[in-house]
């Protein structure tokens, strides 16, 4: 799920910041992990996922409080307060496309990236700076966006599916 432009520009100003991804993968919400689907199957599934995804309305998304993740890196990301509403759409793309929608090995927590470091204290030292600064944003999610990396790696929407039909 990508943010209208008004709100990836506020969360681009701390990606510019803290991750390296900055240049290549746009603000998102990440529903479904690679392996993505084959181009070519891209018409048929995307048909499918709009059928699927018409009971979904628009939700609006709030970006409030920062969360973090640690292991051979660490990630400070927003927590979107409609994760619930992600969790039902990721459950039913789970269930309808299992070939392209991994089954993974933790529980699944919503969550928009906003930086990447190579230490507990690098990922603290910034935590505090954006706390302090952060203000809190609201959108309304009205698709799903199906984004791939092209030939220089960097990711590009592929297609579209909106929520509602």
């Amino acid at each position: 799920m990508l943010p209208p432009q008004d709100v990836s520009a506020e969360i681009d100003r701390w990606r510019q910041l803290y991750d390296p991804n900055y240049g290549t993968v746009p603000p998102h919400i990440t529903v479904a992990y690679p392996p993505f689907v084959p181009e070519e199957e891209w018409p048929q599934v995307r048909g499918a996922m709009h059928a699927l995804m018409k009971p979904f309305l628009p939700f609006e998304i709030r970006l409030a409080r920062l969360g973090a993740f640690a292991g051979d890196w660490h990630y400070l990301w927003l927590r979107p307060e409609a994760g619930d509403m992600l969790v039902r759409i990721r459950k039913e793309l789970l269930a309808a496309f299992p070939r392209y929608v991994q089954p993974l090995s933790y529980r699944y927590q919503p969550h928009l990236t906003i930086g990447v470091f190579d230490s507990a204290q690098a990922l603290r030292k910034a935590r505090r700076v954006v706390r302090e600064e952060w203000t809190p944003l609201t959108f309304v999610a009205k698709e799903l966006v199906y984004l791939s990396p092209d030939g220089q790696g960097v990711w590009c929407v592929c297609g579209r599916v909106p929520l509602g039909g």
